[in-house]
This record gives structure tokens, C-alpha cells and sequence, in this order.
């Protein structure tokens, strides 16, 4: 109970004080690769071995749909790439914590459907083993091209539109 104590604690500190959202997690991001056996893995690029035995991914590509479903071990912290649109993203397994887009902690436990929004970056916490599923469109032909069709790394990569909108609801 303390670990899941600690959790939430850690991901309730990220957006405190003032500035994005996204400014914040990028500082936590630089917190946790400080940490000795923290992987990382960018968009548009192969999965590492270590992140192939860790965070196992399932990629489907058919019909102009990408389908991603990950696993990801109890008691890891995640940070997601930056979501470049709108999509249904499914926790089909498990229980976890995460930062919602107004800066708030929620718990959830699968089953569970969030309508994730362009411009979306999660910071989970794993409380159980978890199953987690995403649905894009895409004319993407590779995994690779797909992944970074869908993903950004940094969210000034995303349209300025999307950044002004998003702001105001960050801050």
C-alpha cells in the first residue's frame, strides 16, 4: 500500500505550479531517465530488445486502422509519446493511475474506454499487470511509419492550433 501511496503522490507533484502541462512531464521524463534502468523509446523507431521484454507490443495494420496494444508490468511508471489525433484508447487489463489532460490524478481499472484527444500525454502508474489498447487511422504501410503518424515526441511538433487550444486548458 505504501508503493501505491507513493504513486500517486509522484504523479500528483508533476503539474504543480505553474506553466504547460506538457513543459511539466517533459521535466519528469528528464527525472526518470536519471534513474538506472529507465528505457526509452521514441516515435517512429523499433522497439529496443530490453522494451520488447519489458513493455511487449502487439501492432496491427489493416484497412487504414493501427492497432497497438501494450503490456506493461505492475509497479512501472510510463510516459507516453504525445498523441497526434483523436482515438479510443482501451485498458483491457489491470489497474492504473494516470495524469488526466486538466492535470488530475485518476485510478481506473479495466474494463475501461478513454476517448483520448489529439495533443493527449500519459504519465501512468502501474498498480497491476496491464493490458492497454489504441486505435488510429492511418495510410501508414510500416509500424514504424505508423507509430510516428500517430505519435509525436514533443508536443511543439504538434499543429500550433492544437498547442493554443490545449494551453488553455492546462494551465
Amino acid at each position: 500500500m505504501l508503493e501505491e501511496e507513493l504513486s500517486l503522490e509522484v504523479l500528483r507533484s508533476i503539474p504543480q505550479g505553474t506553466g504547460m502541462l506538457w513543459d511539466k512531464i517533459e521535466e519528469f521524463k528528464k527525472q526518470l531517465a536519471s534513474i538506472s534502468g529507465t528505457m526509452k523509446h521514441n516515435s517512429g523507431e523499433k522497439q529496443s530488445d530490453e522494451m520488447k521484454e519489458v513493455f511487449p507490443l502487439k501492432q496491427h495494420l489493416s484497412n487504414g486502422l493501427y492497432t497497438r496494444e501494450i503490456f506493461m508490468p505492475k509497479g512501472s511508471f510510463v510516459v507516453s509519446m504525445v498523441h497526434k489525433q483523436n482515438h479510443p484508447s482501451f485498458l483491457l487489463s489491470g489497474r492504473v493511475s494516470y495524469l488526466t489532460d486538466q492535470g488530475l490524478v485518476e485510478t481506473i481499472t479495466a474494463p475501461h474506454v478513454i476517448q483520448t484527444q489529439e495533443g493527449a500525454q500519459r504519465v501512468l502508474f502501474i498498480h497491476e499487470d496491464t493490458s492497454w489498447c489504441c486505435v488510429y487511422r492511418t495510410d501508414a504501410k510500416t509500424f514504424e511509419e505508423a507509430e510516428a503518424d500517430v505519435y509525436a515526441d514533443s508536443y511543439k511538433e504538434l499543429p500550433q492550433e492544437v498547442i493554443k487550444k490545449r494551453k488553455l486548458c492546462q494551465e
